[in-house]
């Protein structure tokens, strides 16, 4: 494992929720760039559901997607992405108010489904803005984020 991996796992694994880096893969073909597959496992005790925006595989724009429902207890595999870059949002469906969020802040569609391409954060009137959480992997393979209590 190079050393920048390990500093970067050991950063990103000492933050809450953070994801876990897995075995490295590519999609021969697709890009030259490592494939990273974007999955969520929830722990936190009730059901969620989740959005993304993500770069689709060979693509060059960040595509939004949600809803993505992960039952309490349960681990979804969300979408595959050979960009380094991404980020996810999640809501508790219990009505408790509960949220998983971050800094970065993008825009998201209730009810939905939905899935848009960025266009900045300025939202449409129908979307609403949130804050994702931001990642980067260092390395292609599994990555993963654990919703917690």
């Amino acid at each position: 494992m190079s050393a920048q991996l390990v500093m970067a796992a050991a950063l990103a694994l000492s933050a809450p929720g953070a994801p876990e880096a897995a075995a490295v893969q590519s999609k021969p073909g697709v890009s030259n760039r490592p494939i990273v597959d974007l999955r969520v496992c929830n722990y936190s005790g009730r059901d969620a559901t989740v959005a993304v925006s993500y770069v689709e595989v060979g693509g060059n724009r960040f595509m939004n997607r949600g809803w993505y429902d992960v039952a309490n207890g349960d681990c979804e595999n969300i979408v595959s992405t050979d960009n380094a870059n991404f980020y996810f949002y999640a809501d508790a469906t219990d009505d408790s108010g509960r949220n998983w969020q971050g800094s970065h802040n993008l825009c998201v569609e209730y009810p939905g489904p939905y899935t848009f391409y960025s266009a900045g954060t300025e939202c449409q009137s129908y979307q609403e803005l949130r804050g994702f959480v931001p990642f980067t992997a260092q390395e292609g393979g599994i990555w993963t984020w654990t919703l917690d209590p």
